[in-house]
């Protein structure tokens, strides 16, 4: 356990020695704006929007706290060295009932997970419904979500290093499942519900 600047940061050796080397420097390069934190303790689920392949990192570098990513299968097939490089900074291979699991156990060691759950990227403006799979895990098992919408994530890497556009992530209040059921009309209703606190992020 570190503490800087009166925060905790409950982070591996290898992530914290990362993020104070590199977050400097990310900062500096793509001038981020946040707006938000999220708790300093507990389990959580971050549902977020997904534009582009710096969402990962950016929620990385922002979210004060070490997180893992739950990430396809073929994410891990592009290379050897990518896929060395993503498990290495917490991309967690979910696929089917053993994922599930996964997901399960890390959020009862109190782990925060990041979802994004349109399921893809979406390049385009809006987003997409939202998968009820976070809803499940959620409502089972009554972890707090946290809603994120990031801004310009798509644009073009010269833009955001010239300042054209300004990267912004903004973090939302953490959502209890309260009141929600465990059957499948519960799942899909607090879906809808993240997605629209997601969307008023904006």
């Amino acid at each position: 356990m570190a503490c800087l600047n009166g925060y905790n940061y409950d982070m591996r050796p290898v992530w914290l020695i990362s993020w104070i080397l590199t977050y400097p420097l990310f900062r500096l390069l793509t001038g981020v704006k946040t707006v938000g934190r999220i708790p300093k303790k507990g389990p959580l689920i971050i549902a977020s929007n997904h534009k582009s392949f710096l969402d990962p990192p950016l929620i990385g570098y922002t979210a004060f706290r070490e997180v893992l990513f739950l990430a396809k299968p073929d994410l891990f097939a592009h290379s050897r060295f990518f896929a060395w490089l993503i498990r290495t900074y917490n991309a967690v291979r979910i696929s089917g009932t053993e994922g599930l699991r996964t997901a399960v156990k890390l959020l009862k060691q109190g782990k925060v997970i990041v979802i994004y759950p349109e399921g893809t990227r979406l390049k385009t403006e809006g987003m997409l419904p939202f998968n009820p799979g976070m809803s499940y895990l959620a409502i089972t098992y009554d972890i707090p979500v946290v809603p994120v919408y990031i801004t310009n994530s798509n644009k073009s890497v010269m833009s955001l290093l010239l300042r054209m556009t300004t990267l912004r992530i903004r973090y939302g209040r953490p959502i209890r499942p309260s009141g929600y059921k465990k059957t499948k009309d519960d799942f899909e209703r607090f879906a809808v519900r993240i997605r629209e606190e997601v969307m008023n992020l904006q």
